[in-house]
């Protein structure tokens, strides 16, 4: 079906709504750039890229129909792919444009059909994640109105061989997440918000709830993995971990402190007990992201044996209602 016919350095440019033959070709274009013709095969390693990236679709919820081709007669010159994420998020993949950059025009009405697409199926926010060095795609990004959110550092390391005591203020303890501390934890993150310098720009971004959904999706969701920090009555901050059964991983998802939490031990306490969950549980590695612009943060994680294995930008939209 076609949406949409324009010049844009191309002849009779279209935005075409795929067959799952044309999505299966449309994948080669995300893993090899343009076709040269509608028939020609690609590589054995494209064709195996292709196979690896419908393995991990089925853990995404990928469905290659929802794909928005740029097409050139019958030749595919570009597209976008958007994968629904839990919390109304829609995740973007797109072709190599810094090996193909002539296809930069087409790939970014491709993204707009595609964010059409998943406002209309519901989603709020949608993202794109992108090597630092590729300036093309960035430049895409920045001509669709994009927010660069920061660049995201991703860091592992092996979990300890004894467990490391857990030692918090006197005054602190922790609740695990259940229906009846629901509200504790929407108050904490909320309050970690304020001054954050963790991601600043997407806390105004999504409603609290999308927010928790999306931190519930990751991995396989364990309650005993949530903890609340509490003083008193009040949530002062929180620690969401998540048990990731692909890689058998414990992954950081999210560690906040309200401000009057911070400069305490608090967060140091958090990070003893993730060292011990890691140890305790057997997992084969512990892993998180974080904001490059969070040195705090950056200097604690470093603190407690995480190193750095590879950084990727953010990308987001306000989209929908």
């Amino acid at each position: 079906m076609v949406h949409f016919s324009g010049q844009f350095g191309f002849s009779a440019l279209r935005l075409v709504r795929p067959t799952l033959e044309e999505a299966h070709r449309g994948l080669r274009c995300l893993m090899d750039g343009p076709e040269k013709e509608p028939a020609m095969r690609r590589s054995s390693r494209v064709e195996e890229q292709v196979a690896s990236f419908l393995a991990y679709g089925e853990t995404i919820r990928l469905d290659p129909r929802r794909m928005v081709l740029a097409m050139e007669g019958e030749r595919i010159i570009s597209m976008a792919l958007w994968v629904p994420s839990p919390g109304r998020t829609a995740v973007l993949f797109l072709p190599p444009l810094k090996d193909h950059p002539a296809i930069l025009p087409a790939t970014q009405v491709a993204i707009e059909g595609a964010i059409a697409d998943a406002a209309a199926a519901g989603a709020v926010l949608v993202q794109v994640m992108i090597d630092p060095p590729d300036t093309v795609t960035a430049a895409a990004c920045q001509h669709l109105n994009m927010i660069r959110l920061a660049v995201l550092h991703y860091m592992e390391r092996r979990p300890p061989p004894n467990a490391p005591a857990t030692q918090l203020p006197p005054e602190v303890r922790l609740e695990s997440y259940s229906p009846a501390t629901h509200a504790l934890f929407r108050q904490a993150i909320l309050g970690s918000y304020e001054d954050t310098l963790d991601c600043p720009a997407l806390s105004s971004m999504r409603e609290i709830e999308d927010v928790m959904t999306g931190h519930r999706a990751v991995g396989a969701f364990d309650p005993n993995l949530w903890s609340v920090v509490m003083e008193g009555e009040k949530p002062i901050g929180c620690l969401l971990l998540a048990d990731v059964p692909a890689r058998r991983a414990l992954d950081v998802v999210y560690l906040g402190l309200t401000p009057q939490a911070r400069g305490r031990g608090i967060a140091r306490g958090l990070m003893q007990r993730v060292l011990a969950i890691g140890c305790r549980r057997g997992f084969d590695l512990m892993s998180l992201a974080v904001d490059g612009q969070n040195a705090p943060a950056l200097k604690l994680y470093r603190r407690f044996g995480y190193g750095q294995v590879a950084q990727r930008v953010a990308w987001v939209k306000s989209i929908g209602g």
